[in-house]
């Protein structure tokens, strides 16, 4: 049995909605004339709470989300057996719960919040058949239970975080004849009110069943009355996967105040649109997918004068995944892979180590003349702790090995879809006007989704690896890798076909791309059972991964190098170069415009620089063309983690501590006070510093 608290981490903290109001009337001041701001009798009334429902300070994100999430999980083994069968048997049971608190039984009869169970069951049964036959069946079932709310997690924080705290009140007290919930709301959005995270949140629920059942058959045959050392293996596995989804959620009714009396204290309410019934809807779906695998090897392994390890391996295997509910005849097609692989190694007292290996597959994605690929790969490794210099330091140091590889890697995942070697057209394309008259006869006609490539082919990457494995005293373990991999083939859309080619909206797909990337991956070890009851342990790993773009297919940008990506890592961030901040009227007319600007230019917003094209000169403007490689990738390049584990007797304890290096993160989408589509016009967030008229 065991338990596990957990709780969300890093949440933005939210100012309470009177900050926020006086916040919202600071950022106004950048346009004295303008007449949307709060007033004072507005805030002062929500200071002294006069009236919750005309004078509202919601904190959105406590009021649906609870700080800790708990998890508890049972599980059960048993094994047993003879000489000839043996078997074993393992079931578990999980239960967890979500972040969000349990309000909907508040308003309706169902509860919403978060509720998973999962449920493994694993069985094995291994059969010695005769002395030189075994036979293994593997049976492995996976179910989760999940149900929860019908909107998604995200978009109930989502929610919450932009949601204006001072707009409306969660809901307004109902009347005697009320058919429905009175959810608070405002008017002006476009799709009618703004968003009630509460009322989002609480309208619905949803719940999914999903199973996964993993079928193994093993047959192991040792062939030493044919060759001494040779065993044929052979294995048949199928996979089953099923997921169903059914969801109820009913439409809500937002209402806004009117005319409020403040000597009175009342006010007038009123409903946002029309009634909407609130009659619970039902919906679902399914999917589900299945997968038939074959293997078959012959393996030789054999030690000659108890100093030549010798080991020879050939393996087939075959491949075929369907989809349960195919939508189309494309996806009712059965996906096929098919392979060989071999090895062969040699070993000599431990010392000096040699591998070779090669794998031949084949796929659906390619031409029938570049459907099958070769892979092959070579490594080595020599173990100087197996030396008899090595005597003198085994008590220190009772190991010391080093290795070196190199191979090839294919991949032909291609991102566009099955068979992207063929064209593909459809029917129902742009539609056209004919006929005399009037032209009163409209058709569609065929439009090209995808252009033919006979010369499609593998991506191949080219890895070499060298690398140390070395032990210290008794709980001292070291490994130190150092890598490179040039990529090349890599399958990504032309960039450079002009748009008077007239090929429309038809990307043109090619093995076009290079990437070279190396590191360093790095991982201690300690280890120490100090006595009977108590084992310590340490771990911390450090990775660092540069890759660099070698080559792609993008415009030349020849005057303009500063726009080309060649040169620069995957996931770099492109963007303008700040050059201060604009601090009054004056300086905003003596600058060069902004010409990607939609809005016009105020004191407080962001100035950029002309970048130089190559000649030196400028155009004059911030466009398109300034924009620079900033900062790192948005994806890590270094990795690491550290961390202590303490067993004593039956009680466990670890920490696991990680973190990330030389990444950029662009800030987008972040604006304060915003008038979105679907959330109130001003969101909410903690402001240290900013600026102001008198703070520039």
């Amino acid at each position: 049995m065991e338990g596990a608290i957990s709780q969300l981490t890093n949440v933005p903290k939210m100012v309470d909605g009177i900050t926020y109001m006086r916040l919202y009337n600071e950022a106004q001041t950048r346009t004295p004339e303008t007449t949307d701001i709060y007033s004072d009798e507005k805030i002062n009334a929500t200071i002294d709470g006069v009236n919750p429902y005309m004078y509202p300070n919601i904190d959105w994100y406590n009021e649906m989300f609870k700080k800790n999430t708990f998890a508890e999980r049972f599980n059960f083994n048993i094994r047993g057996g003879s000489s000839r069968v043996d078997y074993f048997m393992s079931a578990s049971v999980k239960h967890s719960d979500g972040n969000l608190k349990s309000l909907s039984k508040d308003f309706y009869s169902f509860n919403n919040n978060i509720n998973v169970y999962n449920y493994d069951f694993v069985n094995n049964l291994n059969i010695k058949a005769t002395n030189t036959t075994k036979i293994s069946l593997g049976l492995n079932v996976s179910v989760r239970d999940w149900s929860g709310p019908y909107s998604s997690a995200g978009s109930v924080f989502s929610s919450a975080l932009n949601a204006n705290p001072v707009d409306f009140p969660i809901r307004f007290p109902g009347q005697e004849d009320d058919t429905h919930i009175r959810w608070g709301g405002r008017s002006g959005a476009p799709n009618g009110s703004y968003v009630n995270p509460v009322a989002d949140f609480v309208s619905g629920y949803s719940s999914t069943y999903s199973t996964s059942v993993t079928a193994n058959l093993r047959f192991n045959q040792d062939l030493k009355m044919i060759m001494k050392g040779l065993k044929l293996n052979a294995i048949v596995s199928y996979y089953n996967y099923s997921y169903s989804k059914v969801y109820r959620y009913c439409n809500v009714n937002q209402y806004e105040t009117s005319m409020y009396n403040p000597q009175e204290d009342t006010y007038d309410l009123n409903i946002i649109g029309n009634e909407q019934s609130t009659e619970l809807k039902t919906g679902g779906s399914n999917s589900g997918n299945r997968r038939l695998y074959l293997q078959a090897s012959l393996d030789y392994n054999r030690t000659f004068n108890d100093v030549h390890k010798v080991n020879v391996m050939f393996l087939y295997n075959q491949e075929q995944n369907d989809v349960n509910n195919p939508s189309d005849l494309l996806t009712s097609l059965p996906r096929r892979k098919q392979g060989i692989a071999g090895r062969l190694s040699y070993g000599f007292a431990g010392r000096y180590l040699a591998e070779f290996n090669f794998g031949y597959n084949g796929s659906e994605n390619f031409p029938k003349n570049k459907k099958f690929g070769f892979f092959p790969s070579v490594a080595i490794g020599y173990n100087l702790s197996e030396e008899k210099f090595w005597e003198p330091l085994r008590n220190i140091i009772p190991q010391f090995k080093i290795r070196a590889s190199w191979g090839l890697v294919g991949n032909d995942q291609t991102g566009a879809g099955r068979f992207t070697f063929l064209e593909n057209l459809t029917n129902s394309g742009a539609g056209f006007t004919t006929g005399t008259g009037n032209q009163t006869h409209t058709n569609s006609g065929p439009v090209w989704k995808r252009y033919a490539n006979p010369n499609l082919t593998w991506e191949v990457g080219e890895k070499w690896n060298a690398g140390i494995d070395v032990r210290i005293l008794k709980g001292f373990s070291f490994s130190a890798d150092i890598f490179k991999e040039v990529r090349k083939e890599i399958f990504m859309d032309r960039g450079t076909i002009p748009t008077l080619m007239g090929l429309g909206n038809v990307t043109v797909q090619g093995n076009l791309g290079k990437m070279r990337n190396w590191g360093i991956d790095t991982s201690i070890d300690y280890n120490n059972q100090i006595n009977k009851d108590l084992f310590v342990s340490f771990k911390g790993t450090f990775t660092f991964a540069h890759n660099k773009i070698l080559e792609m297919d993008e415009p030349e940008f020849s005057l303009y190098p500063n726009r080309l990506k060649v040169g620069h890592s995957l996931n770099t961030i492109f963007g303008y170069v700040a050059d201060g901040l604009f601090t009054d009227e004056n300086m905003i007319n003596n600058s060069l415009p902004q010409q990607f600007a939609n809005l016009p230019l105020m004191p407080g917003d962001i100035k950029y620089k002309d970048i130089p094209n190559a000649l030196g000169g400028t155009d004059n403007a911030i466009n398109e063309y300034d924009k620079v490689a900033l900062g790192y990738p948005s994806v890590p390049e270094i990795v690491y983690g550290f961390g202590p584990s303490i067993k004593y007797k039956n009680l466990d304890f670890s920490l696991f501590f990680q973190g990330t290096g030389r990444v950029s993160l662009m800030m987008s989408g972040f604006h304060p006070f915003t008038n979105d589509n679907n959330t109130a016009k001003k969101r909410h967030i903690r402001l240290r510093s900013r600026w102001m008229l008198d703070n520039r």
